[in-house]
């Protein structure tokens, strides 16, 4: 497994008030993407999106058994 060097999630969200999802990328140190859509069956806030994307992605990069991960978003209060 490719567990020594980091794996990149990348996270981009949408919030409106007709609902919210977001986008997901996983990026292996070999360059491999995983790509995932979510779409939250709840009323969010942008904030509360990009956690829930956050949390999301995570859980995944535990099923591929990723032991380090950087992740990216633009919002900086989530990813810190």
């Amino acid at each position: 497994m490719e567990s020594d060097i980091a794996w990149i999630l990348y996270i981009d969200v949408l919030a409106t008030d007709e609902g919210s999802g977001a986008g997901l990328i996983i990026v292996s140190p070999k360059e491999s993407t995983y790509e995932h859509a979510l779409k939250f069956m709840f009323k969010t806030s942008n904030n509360e999106a990009e956690y829930e994307a956050l949390l999301a992605g995570m859980e995944l990069c535990h099923v591929l058994e990723v032991e380090h991960l950087k992740a990216f978003s633009n919002s900086q209060l989530v990813v810190n």
